[in-house]
């Protein structure tokens, strides 16, 4: 099996054995990230450990409470992914940081970065259905697994990774962890601390089928801004919305016409946590969601915190789960995009 690290196809850090794919960290001679990334690959994903839970008792929400993942991991076959990602100027790298802990027991790891569009100069572009195919096929899961997403900061990329498997039109259940681990941490949930050692795990058959009615061009958002037909939600702070605080890429700053500064903090409360139902709807309240609806942000992330407090209040619906994908980091850096400042 050669390795998934994209810019290294021939490493010889992967090894096959019968239908079971070894990794073992410190084979690959070409990168740290290779490395890591091969361990990542090489952790079993914990599944449920009795018989399933009766379907009456499952969650109705995707979000849901540490009680709840903990009842969902331990009564039926739930796999569990930590999906964290961090902004670059943080200088944190949440793989490393789930490979040296604490996480939560079985995760996966899901890498944004390098599940992505590695041709695109734009971050973290959704990748090809082959692509994707190939990168979960590796992590062990195929299309009908139930799935738990976390992140380590609460509510900030796991919503990415549950809207791009909705996206490449995954057929299993999929939850997201609200809080994320500092939300498990804090019910008394248990996490394994020690660096992760090498394991194996077995290679999965992934098949996706995009859903392409999900994300927005910018040929196409250059027509919705001009239209003002659409609800546009920003997820990015007031700061950056109104042109006041200075693009963390570089770019451009200020909004798009005919957009509104929904900030994905506003929908979180003070844990991290996302706000309940009715204080959602009372957010989005004055917004016309008859409408069409696209969500964007700086680069695609944040913006799916919006999309799934949309899909809480009971707006799932393709509608209005469409994401700009290129988001700021593109529209910001076009030479023909109107970009405005102010509130």
């Amino acid at each position: 099996a050669r390795c998934m690290h994209v810019r290294t196809p021939r490493c010889p850090a992967t090894a096959a054995a019968s239908s079971l794919f070894v990794y073992a960290i410190g084979r690959c001679r070409y990168s740290t990230q290779c490395r890591l990334q091969s361990l990542l690959r090489s952790r079993p994903i914990l599944t449920g450990r009795r018989a399933s839970m009766h379907a009456s008792a499952r969650p109705s929400s995707v979000v849901v409470d540490a009680d709840s993942a903990e009842a969902l991991i331990s009564g039926e076959s739930v796999k569990i992914l930590d999906a964290s990602w961090h902004m670059p100027a943080t200088k944190r790298k949440g793989l490393a940081e789930f490979v040296s802990g604490p996480r939560i027991e079985g995760a996966a790891f899901f890498d944004i970065d390098e599940a992505s569009d590695k041709t695109s100069d734009l971050p973290h572009m959704l990748p090809s259905a082959q692509e994707f195919e190939s990168y979960c096929s590796a992590l062990g899961l195929s299309g009908s697994d139930s799935l738990l997403i976390y992140d380590t900061i609460g509510m900030f990329s796991a919503p990415r990774v549950w809207w791009m498997f909705r996206y490449f039109g995954h057929s299993g259940d999929l939850f997201v962890l609200n809080g994320g681990l500092p939300a498990w941490k804090a019910a008394g949930k248990a996490v394994e601390e020690k660096e992760l050692s090498s394991r194996e795990v077995k290679s999965g058959n992934y098949q996706a089928k995009e859903n392409k009615d999900l994300v927005v061009s910018i040929s196409e958002m250059q027509t919705l801004t001009a239209s003002g037909e659409t609800n546009i939600f920003d997820a990015r702070a007031q700061g950056r919305f109104d042109g006041t605080v200075p693009d963390p890429r570089g770019a451009r700053a200020g909004h798009m016409p005919n957009s509104a500064c929904v900030a994905f903090a506003s929908l979180l409360d003070e844990n991290g946590k996302m706000k309940s139902k009715s204080d959602l709807k009372h957010i989005f309240q004055k917004f016309d969601l008859g409408k069409n609806t696209v969500t964007t942000c700086g680069s695609g992330v944040t913006a799916c915190v919006v999309s799934l407090a949309l899909h809480e209040i009971g707006y799932g619906d393709g509608k209005h789960q469409r994401v700009y994908d290129g988001s700021w980091a593109e529209w910001g850096a076009a030479e023909d995009t109107k970009v405005l400042t102010g509130g």
